[in-house]
């Protein structure tokens, strides 16, 4: 264990509630300052019991997304309303209200509610996470003109099964720092969806699933990048690619 006397990167208050740790027992302890700026500290003990989900509510826009405060949302305070201003941009003028939209890596549906908002009728969103599911059906809620499901599952084992016959309009998709790989990038081609609009937390992964979508048709009509993450290697990009 190395002792410091400073979180540079974290949030004032944050840090303020780190550096006031005193006798913690060992293990991992997170801290997390919600949209209403609150701190929240959960401790990740290294045996027994974990505790049971704070549940947090965060905030882009007018929009409120609960959240477990240990699941996952943007660390950067804008982060998440960067990405999904970055997202509207993209999909302005592309969202057909007569087909099915997709959020795959949908999380609790931050992307799904941008896609109801430019007019989409027919949500699914997709996320291994039970939990997150769970939040993204109530967090979806608030959009009476959309019909949204939300599934539980793997992206690459529910893209392998297929959706069924349906007209597939825009596809979001947001992959962990791996990236997509071939077999989802390759899924969500047979889709046949208008447009996709991929979100990547790593440019070299996003440079691997592109050449694997250029070689299947697809182009990366814009390309727009967030240092999100000062002082680190993490990059964001928001790439949307056509035909």
């Amino acid at each position: 264990m190395i002792p410091v006397q400073s979180y540079p990167l974290a949030r004032r208050r944050v840090a303020a509630e780190a550096l006031s740790i005193k006798n913690a027992k060992p293990g991992r302890i997170d801290i997390v300052e919600s949209a209403d700026g609150q701190i929240h500290v959960i401790p990740r003990p290294e045996r027994g019991k974990r505790p049971a989900p704070q549940v947090i509510s965060e905030q882009v826009g007018t929009r409120k997304f609960q959240v477990d405060a240990d699941g996952f949302w943007q660390v950067h305070a804008h982060a998440a309303k960067t990405l999904d201003g970055a997202v509207h941009t993209a999909l302005a003028g592309r969202v057909d209200p007569d087909a099915t939209h997709f959020d795959l890596y949908g999380g609790v549906g931050l992307f799904a509610a941008s896609l109801a908002e430019l007019g989409a009728k027919d949500i699914v969103t997709v996320e291994s996470s039970g939990r997150a599911t769970e939040h993204a059906q109530r967090n979806l809620e608030m959009f009476d003109n959309a019909d949204v499901h939300a599934v539980t599952a793997r992206v690459d084992r529910y893209l392998a099964d297929g959706p069924g016959d349906v007209k597939v309009g825009t596809v979001v998709l947001d992959p962990p720092r791996s990236g997509a790989g071939r077999a989802v990038v390759e899924g969500v081609h047979a889709l046949n969806p208008q447009a996709i609009v991929y979100v990547a937390c790593d440019p070299v992964a996003l440079a691997r699933d592109l050449g694997t979508f250029r070689g299947l048709g697809w182009e990366a009509t814009s390309l727009q990048g967030f240092d999100l993450f000062p002082n680190s290697h993490h990059f964001e990009v928001v790439a949307l690619l056509t035909r």
